[in-house]
C-alpha cells in the first residue's frame, strides 16, 4: 500500500516535468518552495538557486496580495483562479524575459490532483508545513512574442500593400460575404468599405451583365471559384457601382485555402474605362490615316505625278523642280502613313510575320530603298555591308524597320525636316545640308545562331514616330535593339554626335545554309559586299535654290 502514492507521486512528477510551461509552488511568505523542470530551466542560472527565492524577485509586478498569508480580508480575497496575465520576469541571474502567469489558490480543501503535485516535489518543500499554497503557471513569451512581432508586421504590410494597390480587391467568406475591400475597390465602385463589409457581395455589385439582364449569383466566376476552387480571368465584366452605372472591369478570382479547406475567395478587378477611352482615340487616329488622309494622298500622287512628268514641256524649269519636290514630299507622306497602318496591325495582332528563309543581302537593300523615300533624295548617302546570309524572317517586316531605323539616324524627323546648324549652312548654304561626312553605314553579319545588324549614323535619333516601328519588329521577330553613342560624330553640331543601332535576331535557320557566316557570304559574292551609294544632290539644291527665288519674287 505503501508503495503506490510513491508510485502516484513519482508518475506525476513525470507528467509535470513533461509539461510545456513553467510551474512554481509559493508558500505564505512569498516563497518558492517548488518548481517543475522547465521552471528551473526558465528562471534558474547556473551557481543559482529558483527554489527559496522570493515570488516578487521573479515576478517584480505580480499582485502581492496573491500570496497566501498576505494582509488580506477574506472578503477582498481574489478568485481562486485567475486569468493569463502578461508581465515583465526576472531570471535568477538579473535578465528578464516577457511571461504569461496564470496563478490558482491550494486551500484546505484542494483536490487529489492538487495533493499529489505537492507530494511530487516533497523533497523541495523546505520544511513548509502550511496548509495554503499558491500555484503560478508561467509561459514563456519570448518566442510567442517574435511570432507576433512578425505577424503584425507582415499584416501592416499587407494593408500597405492593398492600400497602394490601382487594383480593386475583395475577398469574401465561403458563402459570398465580403470581408475586405481595399481603397481602390471602394473608389472604383463608389462605395464605403463600411457599406460593403459583412454584406453579400453578388447583390450589391454583380447582379447584371452589362447589357441590364440579370445575372444568377450561380453563373458568376466568384461562385464558381467558391464551389470548385478554380480561378477565373475574364475580360470586359460589368460591375455596378453605387449610382446605378455599370463599371467595365478585367476581373480575377482565386481561391483562399485553409490546409486543405476553402475558405473563402478574393476577387481582383482593373478598371477598363481609362483603356476603353484610349482605345477608342486609337481607332478613330487610325481611322484618320487609313481613310480620311490616305485616300486624298493617292489622289494628290496622282495628280502631282501629271503634272512633274510634263509631257507637253509647258513649265519652266523652276516650276518642274518644285514640282520634282512636292511629289517626293508626297512620296514619303505616303509611304509614312502605309509603314505606320502596317506597324499598327502587326501591333494589334491583327496580322502575323510571315516568316520565309531569304538573304539578308536582299532585305538589307530593300530596306536602303525604303529609307530613300523617308528621307528624300540627295539627303545621304551608304555604305552598305551585307552578305548574302540566310536567315528565316519576315523580309518586307524587318526592310520596314530598316528603313525607318536609317532614315532615323540620317537626322530626318518623320515631318521630313533634317536639322540646320551653323555648320550646315557654312558647308554650302543648303538647308538640310550635313556638314562633313553624311555616309549612312549599314553592315550585317552573322554570330553563331544570331544576325547582327548595325546602322550607323551621323545624327542620335530617337523620333517617336520611327523607333517605336523598328523596336516593334524586331521584338516581334524575338529579336532586341540595342543602341551605342558615337562621339564626335559629323553633323550635330558642335559637341554633338551621332548613333549606332545594334539589331540581334535569330536565324531560325537549319542546315549547311545556317552554318554559313559572313566570311564564307562575302567570298561567294566575288568580295563586291561593300559598295557605297551617292545620290546626287543637284537636283535638291536646284529644287531649294528655285524656292528661295520665288519666294523673293
Amino acid at each position: 500500500m505503501s508503495s503506490r502514492p510513491s508510485r502516484g507521486a513519482a508518475r506525476l512528477a513525470a507528467i509535470l516535468d513533461a509539461l510545456p510551461d513553467a510551474l512554481l509552488l509559493v508558500n505564505c511568505n512569498g516563497t518558492v518552495v517548488n518548481a517543475n523542470t522547465i521552471a528551473l530551466e526558465t528562471f534558474e542560472a547556473p551557481g543559482t538557486a529558483l527554489v527559496g527565492r522570493g515570488l516578487l524577485d521573479l515576478l517584480p509586478t505580480f499582485d502581492s496580495k496573491r500570496i497566501p498569508g498576505s494582509m488580506r480580508r477574506r472578503d477582498e480575497e481574489i478568485g481562486q483562479r485567475t486569468k493569463p496575465t502578461r508581465m515583465v520576469a526576472r531570471r535568477t541571474d538579473g535578465t528578464e524575459l516577457l511571461v504569461e502567469v496564470t496563478s490558482a489558490n491550494l486551500e484546505d480543501g484542494r483536490t487529489p490532483y492538487e495533493s499529489a503535485f505537492e507530494a511530487a516535489y516533497a523533497d523541495h518543500r523546505n520544511g513548509y508545513t502550511g496548509n495554503e499554497l499558491l500555484m503560478l503557471v508561467v509561459r514563456d513569451l519570448t518566442g510567442t512574442l517574435d511570432t507576433e512581432t512578425e505577424l503584425a508586421r507582415q499584416q501592416r504590410q499587407t494593408e500597405m500593400i492593398l492600400r497602394a494597390a490601382a487594383e480593386g480587391v475583395v475577398g469574401v467568406d465561403a458563402e459570398g460575404k465580403v470581408v475586405l475591400v481595399n481603397p481602390s475597390a471602394a473608389q472604383i465602385l463608389g462605395f464605403r468599405a463600411s457599406e460593403l463589409g459583412g454584406k453579400e457581395l453578388h447583390p450589391l455589385i454583380h447582379h447584371s451583365r452589362a447589357d441590364g439582364s440579370a445575372l444568377p449569383w450561380e453563373d458568376t466566376p466568384l461562385a464558381d471559384t467558391l464551389k470548385s476552387g478554380r480561378k477565373h480571368r475574364v475580360r470586359g465584366q460589368a460591375l455596378w457601382a453605387k449610382d446605378g452605372r455599370a463599371v467595365s472591369v478585367d476581373l480575377t478570382t482565386a481561391p483562399v485555402r485553409d490546409g486543405d479547406q476553402l475558405v473563402g475567395a478574393v476577387m481582383t478587378f482593373t478598371d477598363r474605362r481609362p483603356y476603353d477611352a484610349l482605345a477608342a482615340r486609337h481607332a478613330q487616329l487610325l481611322a484618320v490615316l487609313e481613310q480620311a488622309l490616305r485616300g486624298p494622298l493617292e489622289e494628290l500622287k496622282g495628280e502631282l505625278g501629271t503634272l512633274a512628268s510634263d509631257p507637253a514641256g509647258q513649265l519652266w524649269p523652276e516650276a518642274n523642280q518644285i514640282l520634282h519636290h512636292l511629289a517626293a514630299g508626297h512620296a514619303r507622306m505616303t509611304t509614312l502613313v502605309d509603314n505606320v497602318l502596317s506597324y499598327q496591325r502587326l501591333d494589334s495582332g491583327a496580322e502575323k510575320l510571315n516568316r520565309v528563309q531569304v538573304s539578308l543581302d536582299g532585305v538589307v537593300a530593300a530596306g536602303v530603298e525604303g529609307a530613300v523615300e523617308l528621307i528624300g533624295p540627295g539627303r545621304a548617302q551608304f555604305a552598305v555591308h551585307a552578305p548574302p546570309i540566310e536567315a528565316v524572317v519576315d523580309a518586307e517586316r524587318l526592310a520596314q524597320a530598316l528603313s525607318h531605323l536609317i532614315a532615323d539616324v540620317a537626322g530626318v524627323d518623320s515631318t521630313g525636316r533634317m536639322p540646320v546648324g551653323e555648320a550646315a549652312l557654312a558647308a554650302g548654304g543648303r538647308t538640310g545640308a550635313i556638314a562633313g561626312d553624311s555616309t549612312i553605314v549599314v553592315a550585317a553579319a552573322k554570330r553563331g545562331d544570331v544576325v547582327r545588324i548595325e546602322v550607323r549614323g551621323p545624327f542620335g535619333g530617337g523620333d517617336p514616330v520611327h523607333l517605336p516601328i523598328v523596336r516593334g519588329i524586331v521584338r516581334q521577330h524575338g529579336g532586341l535593339v540595342q543602341t551605342h553613342d558615337v562621339p564626335g560624330a559629323p553633323g550635330g553640331g558642335p559637341g554633338a554626335g551621332g548613333s549606332a543601332y545594334v539589331l540581334e535576331l535569330p536565324v531560325g535557320v537549319d542546315g549547311p545554309a545556317a552554318a554559313d557566316d559572313a566570311a564564307d557570304g562575302a567570298d561567294r559574292a566575288g568580295g563586291n559586299e561593300t559598295t557605297v551609294m551617292p545620290v546626287p544632290a543637284a537636283r535638291v539644291r536646284g529644287t531649294h535654290g528655285a524656292a528661295r527665288r520665288s519666294r523673293r519674287r
